[in-house]
């Protein structure tokens, strides 16, 4: 059974405390988080424990420094050996600073964890900690591991390589391919092509921003949420809203980007997918090696150039 948020009025349940805590804002942020540690990530509370002092006070003033979320690759390391994850929450309503990365990092590097998360639910980046430099933070990387993948040195050292940065140059190529799919399978003009590859990006940026289990919008996380869509939602959508919401899974998530947009006016009320499943996938699937979460006007502004 997933693990679940319990709010009782102004009181949030902490399961790795076992008590009842005021539903601060920043609480609320942590326990979600924690949720998606056991349901996505495979994690059990046995291997985290929340608000770690990671460095004590001292006489001229510095302040006990604690760390929101720590996981273990195991329930028997716990507070033995060095933790794999450190995770920093924020308000949902605060917006994530350069200097609340080097915050995190600094305590992450300090109990010798090689993942550092920063979150507001909003926006999650994760980065490699950087052990050896205090001064620089480490590169963005793509995701943390599961608890299998935890166990696993070689797989370990394989997630902390695959970093989030990329060059202007690398995804215009990227973009590039991306036109080529549309143009043989699906024969539209370039400027068509264009218009069809921008709901793409922008679809991929409403997942990374808020996601619900993977970090990255992948072929397979979509195809994950296209199956429960078919299996729990199409229906009920048909009988609330009637034969206009019998659409598929695709059309389905780019109404929701229209919605989260629609302050920009990127798109008209009536605009739809004009692509096949089959392009759409190949797409979804070219770009899952980046995270756009933190960059829409990068990809507006490459995308704006082809």
């Amino acid at each position: 059974m997933a693990l679940q948020v319990k709010i009782e009025g102004n009181k949030i349940f902490v399961p790795l405390k076992d008590k009842w805590l005021n539903a601060s804002p920043e609480e609320k942020v942590r326990q979600e988080y924690i949720c998606r540690l056991v349901n996505h990530y495979g994690y059990s509370l046995e291997q985290m424990k929340q608000e770690v002092t990671v460095a004590e006070g001292n006489q001229r003033g510095t302040g006990r420094a604690s760390a929101d979320i720590v996981v273990w690759k195991t329930k028997e390391e716990v507070e033995k050996k060095a933790p794999v994850i450190v995770v920093e929450c924020k308000a949902d309503n605060i917006t994530i600073r350069p200097e609340d990365y080097f915050q995190g990092s600094h305590y992450a590097r300090y109990i010798n964890a090689p993942f550092f998360v920063t979150t507001n639910l909003k926006e999650t980046r994760i980065f490699k900690v950087n052990l050896d430099y205090p001064k620089d933070i480490g590169e963005e990387i793509l995701d943390i591991p599961d608890a299998n993948t935890a166990l696993i040195e070689k797989k370990v050292k394989d997630l902390l390589s695959q970093t989030k940065a990329f060059t202007r140059d690398e995804f215009s190529r990227l973009l590039f391919k991306c036109h080529n799919i549309i143009r043989n399978n699906d024969k539209l003009s370039p400027e068509a092509a264009f218009d069809e590859i921008s709901k793409i990006l922008f679809m991929k940026i409403t997942y990374e921003r808020k996601p619900d289990e993977e970090n990255i919008f992948t072929l397979n996380q979509f195809k994950k949420q296209e199956a429960n869509y078919e299996k729990n939602d199409r229906l009920v959508n048909i009988k609330l809203h009637g034969p206009q919401a019998d659409i598929p899974y695709m059309d389905y998530w780019f109404e929701l980007t229209k919605v989260e947009f629609k302050d920009d006016a990127l798109f008209d009320s009536n605009e739809k997918i004009k692509i096949k499943a089959a392009s759409f996938e190949a797409i979804v699937k070219e770009l899952q090696i980046y995270n756009l979460s933190t960059t829409s006007d990068d990809v507006k502004g490459i995308a704006f150039e082809q």
